[in-house]
């Protein structure tokens, strides 16, 4: 979606959107298609999905798929606020989305927001909540909050939005529960087989353990519709549908094989992936979770930009330390990162920045080891609550908390800061039981 050419960008997005089949693939559906109902069961938990859109718009679908994970990236672009609530152009919007900047896809981009503004969802006991490692039934709408700020001339569409997503879906993006998506992937292909591309790698996520990802899986055919939001109940038309959609992924090389056996509404279709998702540098990631980054948008900008992210967040807390109070701070943190080494932002005063060195013909770049600041002041170690966050991140998985860290002296948490940054997953998985044994003698 976002125009990169020359370098592959991971988009994030929460799992359950993906896996619940929340906005349909097809491109164009009835007039008169304005509410759905389905059941199924998930991780073998049995849930229950109701969509009750506006007659006007009809249900989420087509453009709505492109438009929902452009929300979700501009989100983690803002640096996840809490009460998720953040604003962008309709440029910034189509920009995202692969789209030309014209009349006619300002209208229609406007119309997907307020669909999805407009459509209520309930999902019974389906909705899987990280931070509660619990499922749980919620109703909300994928857009709580819509507001369009028009300049008075500006008759095709809006000078600047604002949307608030539901807590639901902001509370597991900050938490973690999201998937990958690649970008060079969806430039790729063309609807419905983009947001198809999205389902299939939703589905190939375990949904507690969403990190888990399957190089192959089989589903029944009219489930998969479900997923998909292909209204029909024709095993035939189904197929006819997935064919193109399957021709597009295999040419692409996400699918390496595609089988259907069996018959009527019985048929199983199976898939063989490809290309794996590549994942960011941990080290990385755990410098901007020390700078109170959430992790989805830490790992996001670790992938993005691992050449920026050491400097750039050296830089941010120079500038912070220096007495520069940002009104979004982990915005701040993330637009250091991200723009390091274009001038954007300059070194205080008294500070050093690496230093470019030319050898011969090649320029390497040369790391200056030393304090950022001052001869007659001390960089600010990281804080007993940054190294708990940073180290709960390292621990992901292995059951340990930031809560339960932030019960160790300061000393212990450098200690295993030290021991964990840069060590193999068989290492940290030591650590945490070393970790759970300090927690459990302590009163």
């Amino acid at each position: 979606m976002v125009k990169q050419p020359e370098q592959e960008m991971m988009l994030r997005e929460d799992l359950n959107v993906g896996q619940l089949g929340l906005i349909s693939i097809q491109r164009k559906i009835a007039p008169d298609y304005a509410s759905w109902k389905v059941a199924f069961e998930r991780a073998g938990v049995p849930g229950e999905i109701e969509c009750n859109g506006a007659q006007k718009y009809g249900v989420p679908h087509g453009i709505d798929n492109d438009s929902y994970l452009a929300l979700q990236e501009l989100y983690i672009e803002h640096g996840c606020p809490e009460d998720g609530r953040f604003g962008f152009t309709m440029y910034r919007l189509l920009q995202m989305c692969g789209l030309d900047d014209s009349g006619a896809n300002r209208r229609m981009m406007r119309e997907s927001l307020e669909r999805l503004s407009a459509t209520q969802y309930w999902i019974s006991g389906a909705w899987r909540s990280h931070e509660d490692d619990d499922w749980v039934t919620a109703g909300f709408r994928l857009i709580e909050k819509l507001v369009f700020t028009r300049a008075r001339r500006d008759t095709e569409g809006a000078k600047l939005i604002a949307v608030t997503l539901p807590r639901e879906l902001t509370r597991n993006i900050r938490n973690g529960y999201f998937k990958p998506v690649s970008s060079t992937l969806l430039r790729q292909l063309g609807q419905p087989a983009r947001a198809a591309y999205r389902v299939l790698d939703a589905l190939r996520h375990d949904p507690v353990q969403h990190q888990s990802r399957a190089a192959s899986f089989q589903i029944n055919l009219m489930e998969l519709a479900q997923r998909c939001g292909i209204a029909s109940d024709k095993p035939d038309k189904i197929r006819r549908t997935l064919e193109p959609i399957h021709d597009d992924l295999l040419g692409a090389k996400y699918l390496r094989e595609v089988s259907i056996t069996g018959r009527g509404k019985k048929q199983v279709v199976s898939y063989v992936f490809g290309q794996a998702v590549p994942e960011p540098d941990a080290e990385l990631v755990a410098l901007l979770v020390a700078m109170r980054v959430p992790i989805v948008a830490a790992k996001k900008v670790a992938l993005d930009y691992p050449e920026h992210v050491r400097d750039g967040v050296r830089q941010a807390r120079a500038i912070v330390e220096r007495g520069y109070a940002p009104q979004n701070y982990v915005g701040f943190v993330l637009d250091v990162v991200r723009s390091y080494g274009n001038g954007k932002y300059a070194w205080p005063e008294g500070t050093q920045a690496p230093r470019v060195v030319e050898e011969g013909r090649e320029r390497a770049q040369v790391r200056v080891r030393q304090d950022m600041r001052a001869p007659d002041e001390v960089m600010r170690a990281p804080s007993a609550e940054d190294l708990a966050r940073t180290l709960a991140f390292l621990l992901m998985g292995e059951g340990v908390r930031k809560e339960d860290l932030a019960r160790l002296p300061l000393v212990t948490l450098q200690d295993l800061h030290a021991r964990l940054l840069g060590r193999p997953q068989e290492d940290r998985a030591e650590t945490a039981r070393q970790v759970k044994t300090l927690l459990d003698a302590r009163p």
